[in-house]
């Protein structure tokens, strides 16, 4: 049924695969738009399946289950590819920490880029970063960003001109 994301079934895999696809297929990295489009359907059929799906958090011991929101799915997947095609990710990292979207590196450049973009600096973790308005979920606010990847999964995000992704 899933051409791109068949085997993938838990919520962190399906997201990593698309995350590599994203960056393999997009429109301004030389791909085609209807494989990128087709690629996107089926991204959220995939995570439509695992709809309900339940993982316990290593840290904690608490399960978590996810639910797949449409819209808060979609507004991740725009956030990527704009910034992707205003070409942060030529010159920053791009990393998706749970349902965040932060930005590391040589940010001072770009910082109009990413405030048009609708990021905010982190004064304390020293980056930017962009949430969705309608998804709540608030991060430790005192964790680093490794300590978050760790405990939420992550995939960066590089431009192919400067390497493949993490």
């Amino acid at each position: 049924m899933f051409q791109y994301f068949k085997g993938f079934r838990t919520v962190e895999s399906i997201k990593t695969e698309y995350r590599r696809l994203a960056m393999l297929h997009h429109p301004d990295h030389g791909g085609q738009t209807a494989t990128m489009q087709e690629i996107n359907s089926q991204y959220h059929a995939a995570l439509k399946s695992v709809n309900g799906q339940t993982s316990q958090d290593a840290d904690t011991g608490k399960e978590h289950t996810y639910r797949y929101n449409p819209k808060v799915e979609q507004a991740i997947m725009d956030k990527i590819s704009q910034l992707i095609s205003a070409g942060v990710a030529k010159s920053c990292e791009i990393f998706l920490i749970g349902t965040w979207v932060w930005i590391t590196g040589d940010t001072k450049p770009i910082k109009d880029v990413l405030k048009t973009a609708g990021c905010i600096w982190h004064s304390k973790r020293l980056c930017w970063y962009w949430q969705n308005d309608g998804h709540s979920h608030r991060y430790n606010r005192n964790a680093s960003l490794g300590s978050l990847a760790a405990k939420y999964g992550a995939t960066q995000f590089q431009d192919r001109e400067v390497g493949q992704l993490a």
